[in-house]
């Protein structure tokens, strides 16, 4: 979780694992652990992008509800699928009989975006690619100051003539760190930069006649007996534009926008976000063809878990009618609760993208018993709070009185309106980014009660003036 946190791409983290197990630095069994926790934290682009909308309280709801909807989607089939694995290894099993008879086949190499992004990423950086998977394997092969950038001239002084790189850094004498820290702040000042293009090209397209056919399009149903097959039609769409672009996070960020603005819903959002997931598979798959020949049975297998693993999920939680509106509801719920609260957010990519992913990775330093018991405690704790709430809304009269609401608890461990004047006090008096914070319905009700109520005194001191003044009078 913590590599697609930084990387922002499931995809990417998938390559990296597929790789690894091909060169047997990690087992499938280990791995399938690290691949369902890459599933997860691919949202912060897209929680970046509903940002565009914090200025418009009802469109930066929807658009955050959005942003999310694919993390909730993975977490609700983390506390499902990943016991389900540790017990009984039904993705590790599954994967291999379909890998299997597929073991004397190899050799496949296939690009989309790379034809248009690789001579440009030539043109920045070249890097000796190598080297570098060399350095993965064997890191002591290679001196702490050797360099993996293709260079023209060196630290020493020496340059080599007729040299046959024409990158930015090719006659540059930083070292690898510090042009590592170079690229990665120009590609983040470029992906904000796109991405809040990106939104203002869409509210531009959808002011007219497009929003209306975007609308019209994703409305439309399957005629007769295969109305029911309308989702899975949209899903397919979302698999195939994915397969093309070979990036969910692009796909979804792209949808935020449209959520965000009324022109698609988040049930018709819903399905193209599982198509998406399954779509992103491909890009592991293909990476495993396109191993050595030795290799391609176990990068075929750990590829193949992961596309068993969107499938399972996606019949969970789609396929199953009872619990297809569940990461929908989930989803709105913390929409509300971000547009109601607006230090939320803030809370909850800090909680979700680094402290969550940097507890679990200090758990790991423990006992392996110490480390079961945590997790079996906390997934207790999740299930009985899911059942309450199921219960609460749909058979309360089978509860005591006690469990009809959550008061029993004390109020900071159910209310987020117990820690709001707090939070507010320390990001509203923020520069530059105060006025989002203050944008807060819970925020903006406290100051409209404290303005009614500050009014109501000043009538009542100004009526108490006038009866002393007629008294005085008299």
């Amino acid at each position: 979780m913590l590599a697609t946190v930084v990387l922002q791409s499931a995809t990417t983290t998938t390559n990296i694992l597929v790789t690894m197990v091909a060169a047997n630095m990690i087992t499938v069994h280990d791995a399938i652990p690290v691949m369902i926790g890459s599933e997860l934290g691919s949202s912060l682009v897209n929680a970046m992008v509903s940002l565009a909308y914090s200025g418009k309280p009802e469109q930066f709801r929807r658009a955050f509800s959005a942003a999310i909807l694919g993390d909730v989607f993975n977490i609700c089939g983390l506390f499902v699928i990943f016991p389900m694995e540790m017990v009984t290894g039904l993705i590790e099993k599954v994967s291999w009989w379909i890998v299997d008879p597929l073991i004397s086949e190899q050799g496949l190499s296939f690009k989309t975006l790379d034809l248009l992004t690789d001579p440009i990423n030539q043109l920045i950086l070249q890097v000796n690619e190598a080297e570098l998977l060399n350095a993965t394997i064997r890191p002591e092969m290679f001196a702490p100051n050797h360099s993996f950038v293709q260079r023209c001239s060196f630290t020493n002084g020496t340059r080599i003539y007729n040299c046959p790189y024409h990158h930015l850094f090719a006659y540059t004498s930083l070292s690898d760190k510090n042009i590592g820290w170079i690229v990665l702040f120009i590609s983040i000042f470029c992906l904000v930069m796109c991405l809040v293009g990106i939104v203002y090209l869409i509210q531009k397209l959808l002011d007219g006649h497009a929003a209306n056919y975007v609308r019209n399009l994703l409305s439309k149903e399957c005629p007769g007996m295969f109305k029911p097959c309308t989702g899975y039609l949209v899903m397919l769409v979302g698999l195939v534009v994915t397969i093309l672009i070979q990036s969910n996070s692009i796909f979804s960020s792209s949808l935020t926008p449209l959520v965000g603005s009324g022109v698609v819903s988040l049930e018709q959002m819903y399905p193209l976000v599982l198509g998406s997931n399954i779509g992103t598979t491909f890009s592991g798959v293909l990476a495993a063809f396109s191993t050595d020949p030795s290799r391609f049975e176990k990068a075929l297998h750990m590829a193949m878990c992961q596309v068993i693993y969107n499938i399972i999920g996606t019949c969970l939680f789609y396929i199953v009618p009872c619990t297809r509106k569940f990461p929908v509801y989930l989803s709105i719920k913390l929409g509300d609760i971000t547009d109601k609260y607006r230090w939320f957010i803030v809370v909850f990519i800090i909680t979700f993208f680094l402290i969550i992913p940097f507890t679990i990775i200090g758990l790991t330093l423990l006992p392996d018993n110490v480390i079961v018991i945590v997790f079996i405690i906390i997934l207790i704790i999740a299930l009985m709070s899911v059942l309450l709430c199921i219960l609460q809304n749909c058979c309360v009269a089978f509860l005591p009185p006690v469990l009809h609401d959550w008061k029993f608890l004390p109020v900071w461990m159910r209310s987020l309106k117990y820690y709001d004047p707090f939070m507010c006090k320390i990001f509203t008096g923020l520069p530059m980014i105060g006025g989002f914070f203050r944008n807060g319905g819970a925020y903006r009700k406290r100051t409209e009660n404290s303005n009614a109520n500050t009014e109501d005194d000043l009538e009542k001191k100004v009526q108490k003036l006038v009866q002393l003044s007629g008294h005085s009078q008299v």
